[in-house]
């Protein structure tokens, strides 16, 4: 596998825009001698992310530029990802086969879901496991899809920013690679990352995700829900967030506003683990963690432990990267998964 002297991960999201610049040559380093050189973040000026889509790239491009230039960022090589409300992510058991064949049969599995011509569609295969049937070899196969001209705006976006996009993937991926850093196949980490508008809900063993969902449902509604039981409905998010943050798990019927809010999401949540179980006759994780802008909201991971009765803890994408500077983390570790996780696809990707 090639390494790169440094790459930048940057996850645009429908909030915030979020980078971590990654290098070869710092002194908080992994076991690859990789460490984290910035990490900052800026709001996503309004209007301009529409359902995973970006709208205005310009006016992203300068916001990126800008947040570039104030972290200090020196990297050009910058990797990005188009989130789950605009890409195709299936799991698909095939024979073994070459792998221009197994791309073949690929297509027919990406054709059979899109509800747009193939021609529109870039996509790509990732061999996530292998197992035996009947004495037969087979493969599991991730295939992952997005609109081509989707890929092109993020792409444009990291350019009027005077950036090179190496890679345009998907978050679900990056966040996998975030939180699971050397983990070995048997480990199984679920993983919940609660964006802005919608959560992911990730299953994955060692670094290959076997579960991936996405559902309606992010940080807003955990603040509106706050908001309204605490009766200050007309203080802006980002104001209320802050506040929540400072006052920790003290603030009377945050908890309860908490906990009712998160219970559609922890059906949701079961569901998904209920599946992974049966289809690959498994135990519970052997670790379920919370990422994105709400995992760091007070009672989120206790009201999570107690819906699903398993251990949550907050994941911290820089922990396997020696840490990094608390003035870094602005919106705390867990916010920066996507952009951890992809600045690691540049760095340790060709």
């Amino acid at each position: 596998m090639a390494r790169h002297s440094g790459a930048v991960g940057v996850d645009i999201g429908s909030a915030a825009i979020k980078v971590v610049e990654l290098s070869a040559d710092g002194t908080r380093m992994d076991g690859n001698g990789t460490a984290v050189r910035a990490a900052a973040s800026a709001p996503t000026p309004a209007g301009t992310i529409d359902e995973g889509r970006i709208a205005d790239v310009q006016a992203v491009g300068r916001a990126l530029r800008d947040l570039v230039q104030s972290a200090g960022i020196k990297t050009r090589r910058a990797v990005t990802a188009v989130n789950g409300q605009v890409a195709l992510m299936r799991e698909v058991r095939m024979p073994q086969l070459p792998p221009e064949e197994i791309r073949q049969a690929a297509r027919f599995e990406v054709e059979r879901y899109l509800p747009y011509p193939i021609a529109d569609v870039t996509f790509d295969t990732v061999v996530i496991g292998e197992s035996r049937e009947g004495g037969a070899g087979r493969v599991d196969v991730l295939v992952v899809a997005a609109r081509t001209d989707v890929l092109h705006q993020h792409a444009a976006a990291l350019q009027a920013a005077g950036l090179e996009p190496v890679v345009v993937e998907v978050e679900p991926l990056a966040v996998v690679r975030a939180v699971s850093p050397r983990a070995t196949p048997e480990q199984v980490t679920a993983c919940i990352h609660l964006g802005s508008s919608v959560t992911m809900i990730l299953v994955a063993e060692g670094e290959a995700p076997r579960v991936i969902r996405t559902v309606a449902f992010g940080t807003t509604q955990l603040l509106e829900a706050a908001a309204s039981r605490l009766g200050t409905t007309g203080e802006a998010p980002e104001a209320l967030q802050a506040r929540l943050a400072s006052a920790g798990d003290d603030m009377p019927g945050l908890r309860e506003a908490i906990d009712d809010s998160l219970s559609s999401l922890v059906t949701e949540i079961r569901r998904s683990l209920e599946y992974y179980g049966g289809r690959y006759r498994a135990a519970v994780p052997d670790r379920v963690v919370v990422t994105g802008g709400g995992a760091a909201l007070p009672g989120v991971t206790a009201s999570l432990t107690s819906a699903l009765d398993l251990p949550v803890e907050l994941g911290d994408p820089f922990a396997a990267l020696g840490g990094a500077p608390r003035d870094w983390a602005v919106n705390g570790g867990p916010a920066y998964a996507v952009a951890a996780g992809l600045a690691r696809r540049g760095v340790d990707e060709p």
